[in-house]
């Protein structure tokens, strides 16, 4: 009678304490300093990608990774560690490119002159640094992170991925110059069956 009670409480504990624990493994850890600067220029570089195709600013896309190339590979490698794996970031960062194109094409006028005027600010004469400017920039909070004192969280769009051809950068962690010949038409996402494999328009 005796081990049949202990088998009782040692249940009813497990039941209480189990939904405690779930709870706290559900729970994402929040980024803040480098981590945070780091995603939000990631978000920044997407927005400038599909501008760059959406908008005919090829130039000006060449232009920004040039002279930003050392704090988006900065970056770069600061996201390989949060992630752990190659695959788990190139999944992030088709989910947030699938994001910023169905904002593109709902409304392409707003999308192209807000995206020409982030190219005005950063190439600029007087050229800011990169991880202070992502921190004034709305589209740089659209990371899907849980940012640490955040009062609520941004989310990126999520469910299905468009599937987009990837090209080899030069510089590890960097997109790829694109060409300036390359023709630049908008792009027309097509929602894919499978969101694990699809790669982004320009390697990024």
């Amino acid at each position: 009678m005796k081990i049949a009670r202990a088998v009782l409480f040692a249940a009813a504990a497990v039941l209480v304490v189990s939904p405690a624990v779930a709870a706290k493994k559900k729970a994402d850890p929040c980024i803040k300093d480098k981590v945070l600067a780091s995603f939000q220029m990631r978000m920044l570089q997407t927005e400038l990608v599909v501008g760059a195709l959406s908008c005919k600013l090829t130039p000006r896309y060449n232009e920004f990774v040039t002279s930003y190339r050392d704090e988006l590979m900065g970056a770069h490698r600061v996201l390989m560690k949060h992630f752990g794996r190659e695959s788990r970031l190139e999944d992030y960062k088709s989910k947030t490119a699938n994001e910023a194109s169905q904002r593109s094409l709902a409304n392409i006028t707003e999308f192209c002159l807000y995206t020409s005027a982030l190219y005005d600010k950063l190439l600029g004469p007087e050229r800011p640094k990169l991880a202070a400017f992502v921190g004034t920039e709305r589209v740089a909070s659209h990371h899907g992170q849980n940012e640490c004192g955040a009062p609520s969280l941004v989310t990126a769009a999520s469910g299905k991925v468009v599937p987009m051809p990837r090209q080899k950068p030069d510089v590890e962690g960097v997109a790829a110059v694109i060409p300036a010949s390359m023709p630049t038409p908008a792009p027309k996402p097509e929602i894919a069956a499978d969101s694990s494999s699809a790669p982004t328009t320009v390697q990024q």
